[in-house]
């Protein structure tokens, strides 16, 4: 799913992205998909990383105990292992079982949280 949005650049991303030869939309990008549990992410350590970020900030503490988001990530984890890796026809099962998870936990969590 693709959704655009708008964010406040801050100018010493700009420069340090302008000098690294990077774009702030890469660097966004890819912390996305880290913290996502993406398939095709950067690697495990900076998986965990984004993680453990996302943790510390304390994104959605107020609607979830931390051990439930732990949980949460867990969840997307186990899901990033059962990707069969470079089968075409694996990969179309797995697309379909990914749906099917991803509705099935949010509906999970959803029903979890705390009122």
């Amino acid at each position: 799913m693709k959704q655009t949005i708008t964010v406040d650049l801050p100018k010493q991303l700009e420069l340090i992205c302008q000098l690294l030869e990077i774009t702030p939309q890469q660097v966004l990008q890819n912390f996305i998909d880290d913290v996502s549990l993406q398939v095709g992410s950067s690697g495990s350590d900076e998986r965990r990383m984004a993680v453990e970020y996302f943790m510390r900030v304390g994104y959605g503490m107020h609607r979830y105990d931390f051990d439930q988001v732990e949980q949460m990530f867990d969840g997307l984890n186990w899901l990033r292992w059962q990707w069969p890796g470079n089968d075409e026809e694996k990969e179309k099962a797995y697309q379909k079982e990914r749906t099917a998870f991803l509705k099935q936990w949010f509906k999970e969590w959803k029903a979890k949280e705390k009122k």
